[in-house]
């Protein structure tokens, strides 16, 4: 039965169920859980080394993640450039 909080109203249900929470866990291209403002942690390893596709840059902060993939669980190695934010998979 539904019931209003405010006044006596009151309805017969035909269902039991009131309220539904669906998560979804997006599987697919795990940069997109990635902020840009991670290459200003400075509790992130630094690599200078590393070679942005986008602006030649060669610094980047660098930490593993899991790939979000239901089939396999394995860790990425994730890039972030410091000069333009780009990410990338290693």
């Amino acid at each position: 039965m539904y019931a209003c909080r405010l006044c006596r109203y009151t309805e017969y249900s035909t269902c039991s169920l009131v309220y539904k929470n669906v998560l979804k866990k997006e599987v697919g291209n795990v940069l997109h859980t990635v902020p840009s403002a991670v290459s200003d942690d400075p509790t992130l390893p630094r690599s200078q080394n590393a070679h942005c596709g986008k602006c030649g840059h060669n610094e980047a902060v660098f930490f593993q993640s899991d790939t979000s993939d239901a089939k396999n669980d394995t860790l990425v190695l994730i890039f972030v450039c410091c000069n333009c934010d780009y990410k990338w998979v290693a």
